[in-house]
């Protein structure tokens, strides 16, 4: 009996070298497997996660720019296809339309989306409806306006633009702080305008002439110091009413020490305006 269960563990020699056999085999197999791994499908319409994106108008890209941000070519075809037979996209959310169009792609695109038509760029034109249809009567294009960024006071910027009063104060601010633009570039580093923003302005942007001349502070309006972009309304009352009890001068630590001024604000403030010390 204690001999009959040991023959199952007993194998003859032509047993053993199947065993070997089977072994080679297996551990064959799978040396291959390592060395020459199986070449996996590449699906054509796989959205590269890696894609470099940037800020685009469905309206107007080619196909070039569409296949870099990385639509895939049959969408591609469908876009161009849709714009031929007089399809306009209006709304960034409308590029999920597209038919085919990845539900992760079209997430990642939509921050892009840059609507730049004449539906869009109503709303950077003078905003009183009055000016709107004066304009109208005259067959003049709505795309046609310009602002001068060395020269265009917050007013206009406003009427013209649809930047918030934020932005605004900013670019007139970072414009006194340089002395002026020299070139159109350099607005995109005011704080607070975006890219899209930038992409929207730049058609229409005009760099004029640097006014050398700094207002002085002994005989400064209210409107030219409201310019400077660093004080309140009240708070330029108060500056005209203690220059007019001190006869007509201020000066520049007094004006940091009562208003509690930045280092960046006083800094700007002695590069905008001529005040003594």
């Amino acid at each position: 009996m204690e001999n009959s269960w040991k023959a199952y563990f007993v194998f003859s020699k032509k047993e053993q070298r199947g065993v070997m056999v089977l072994g080679c085999l297996l551990l064959g197999s799978l040396a291959i497997g390592y060395f020459f791994p199986a070449k996996k499908k590449v699906d054509k319409n796989t959205i590269s996660l890696n894609t470099k994106l940037f800020y685009f108008d469905p309206n107007t890209i080619d196909s070039m720019e569409a296949l870099r941000l990385g639509i895939p070519p049959k969408q591609v075809t469908t876009l161009l296809r849709y714009r031929n037979k007089g399809g306009k996209f209006y709304n960034k959310e409308d590029i999920a339309k597209l038919y085919g169009l990845k539900k992760e792609l079209v997430e990642k695109l939509i921050p892009y989306v840059v609507i730049h038509n004449k539906e869009r760029n109503t709303q950077y034109r003078n905003k009183s409806s009055s000016n709107y249809n004066k304009l109208s009567s005259t067959n003049k294009n709505i795309d046609d306006w310009s602002i001068d960024i060395n020269t265009s006071d917050e007013k206009l910027w406003a009427a013209q633009t649809t930047l918030n009063v934020a932005v605004i104060k900013n670019i007139i601010q970072y414009r006194n702080y340089l002395g002026g633009f020299t070139k159109l570039t350099q607005i995109k580093k005011v704080y607070g305008l975006n890219e899209a923003d930038y992409y929207l302005l730049k058609p229409h942007l005009k760099l004029g002439k640097i006014n050398n001349h700094k207002p002085n502070a002994s005989t400064m309006s209210f409107e030219q110091w409201k310019q400077v972009g660093i004080f309140a309304d009240r708070e330029i009352v108060k500056i005209l009413r203690i220059r007019k009890e001190n006869g007509g001068h201020i000066g520049w630590k007094e004006l940091v020490i009562l208003f509690d001024l930045t280092a960046a604000q006083a800094e700007m403030l002695q590069v905008t305006i001529q005040i003594s010390e």
